[in-house]
């Protein structure tokens, strides 16, 4: 708790007083932490968690018990014709077995006789069995199964979304820590300009320089001031970027000028175990979750192949006149069955051939993106290593360019050389270090792009 509110005093620093201070490092640890935790589309991804829970409610409410009440009067001509009371209740289990209770009174002039009860009324208990088609597979256990296996499908579609999330913020974060350590290293090369006009306007004071070699050195400066106002633009879009992904409370926040980000934030570190086994990535996970929800739609699916046979037994418990207390007697009872039985079972097989066409479509998608994804980090790794080699050729070509202009500058100072030499050899120098930050910067986004693709890019901690 107490870094998040030291996060938020780093962005909520007053502007005036941020002029007064020294630089502050926002470490990309602290920037991520605030996307996890305040960004509008992880907490979009959190609905996800919570919708399938909602779902998975929804499924466990087809097992609740029901009670029915129906009231049915008539009165004419001064008469009781009828007055029908009927109450039961039903109570599901897993299997296509419904546990019922009821009772009954009624009475009337016209009453039908076997709706005929006591003053007091008639109870009844038994089951309502599902003999054949919905015994063991019915629909309610089905519905629960698949909204468990949501469970599975939300949590895999949450973690995709945060994957982009997190890829998405990395990388803005990177390419203004790279045009950060573009501006810092142009405005080393504005004081080297300044110097050399400096040095040229004494050189001219002294008879050593011409009035030439001066305008030289301004024009000199000129372009190199040209060129990090160029640069400041672009950090400053950089800068944007990144602040798209910093809220806090639900509200944007701006990065102050004082905010600096820090540097070699991230490690490529390539040494993450990864098996044959492809199923933890969530892309490849939810679709195997899907897979087995069109399984049970399947199952489901060929068990209405069957006839439906509905048996109902009830034991009567009668009343007296005098009292509501059951009375149990084994020759009371009432019984029936129906039989439901479709004579050319269209309707069933065509869904079931559709289940099985859904299935193998999936299974031929999760072999597809096993391969897509396990050739794509082959060929990152691939990558890597030759980013690597350039990196390190870069390295040796802007240490190389360094000493020519150190060289050339002891040149300038004994009059051997000239601003023109000079000018080239810094260009030289601020081609290859432009070209080695870039470089770095494919590396760090090569790298993200590696962790996205083995699930590994959210952090641990």
């Amino acid at each position: 708790m107490r870094k998040f509110y030291a996060l938020a005093l780093l962005l909520f620093s007053v502007a005036t007083f941020a002029q007064e201070k020294k630089e502050e490092v926002l470490t990309y640890k602290e920037f991520i932490y605030n996307v996890i935790s305040q960004h509008p589309i992880a907490k979009s991804a959190e609905l996800k968690e919570l919708s399938a829970k909602a779902k998975l409610l929804n499924a466990k409410g087809g097992f609740d018990p029901t009670l029915t009440s129906t009231v049915d009067q008539k009165e004419f001509d001064q008469k009781e014709y009828y007055s029908i009371f009927k109450n039961k209740v039903t109570i599901p289990t897993p299997i296509g077995v419904d546990v019922t209770g009821g009772f009954d009174n009624n009475s009337g002039y016209y009453l039908n006789n076997e709706n005929r009860t006591t003053n007091k009324g008639l109870w009844s208990v038994g089951l309502e069995v599902n003999v054949l088609q919905g015994l063991l597979t019915n629909q309610r256990r089905t519905d629960l199964k698949i909204a468990k296996v949501y469970q599975e499908v939300a949590k895999n579609q949450q973690m995709q979304m945060l994957n982009e999330l997190i890829y998405n913020a990395s990388k803005a974060y990177i390419d203004w820590q790279q045009y950060a350590s573009i501006y810092e290293f142009l405005q080393n090369t504005i004081k080297l300009s300044h110097l050399y006009l400096k040095n040229t306007k004494s050189a001219l004071e002294n008879g050593e320089k011409t009035a030439i070699d001066t305008l030289e050195a301004r024009v000199y400066l000129q372009n190199n001031l040209i060129h990090i106002e160029k640069y400041r633009q672009l950090l400053l879009e950089k800068k944007l970027k990144v602040e798209n992904h910093m809220w806090l409370d639900d509200m944007p926040v701006q990065i102050q000028k004082h905010v600096i980000p820090e540097r070699n934030s991230i490690s490529t570190n390539t040494n993450i175990n990864l098996s044959d086994n492809l199923d933890s990535i969530p892309i490849i996970a939810e679709k195997r979750a899907k897979k087995q929800q069109l399984i049970l739609e399947q199952k489901m699916n060929r068990e209405k192949l069957k006839p439906k046979l509905k048996v109902k037994y009830n034991y009567l418990l009668g009343t007296t006149d005098e009292s509501l207390r059951p009375m149990y007697d084994v020759d009371n009872y009432k019984w029936g069955a129906s039989l439901t039985f479709p004579l050319f079972f269209r309707k069933e097989l065509g869904k079931l051939k559709q289940s099985k066409y859904k299935i193998d479509e999936i299974d031929y998608e999760i072999s597809y993106k096993k391969t897509e994804v396990k050739n794509k980090i082959l060929a990152n790794k691939q990558n890597q290593l030759a980013l690597v080699k350039q990196i390190d050729l870069l390295e040796k070509n802007v240490q190389g360019y360094e000493r020519l202009l150190d060289a050339e500058s002891q040149r300038f100072e004994y009059g051997e050389s000239s601003l023109f030499l000079i000018n080239k050899r810094q260009e030289k120098l601020i081609e290859s270090e432009l070209k080695l930050l870039d470089t770095q910067n494919k590396l760090i986004t090569n790298y993200l792009d590696f962790l996205l693709l083995t699930n590994h890019i959210v952090p641990q901690e």
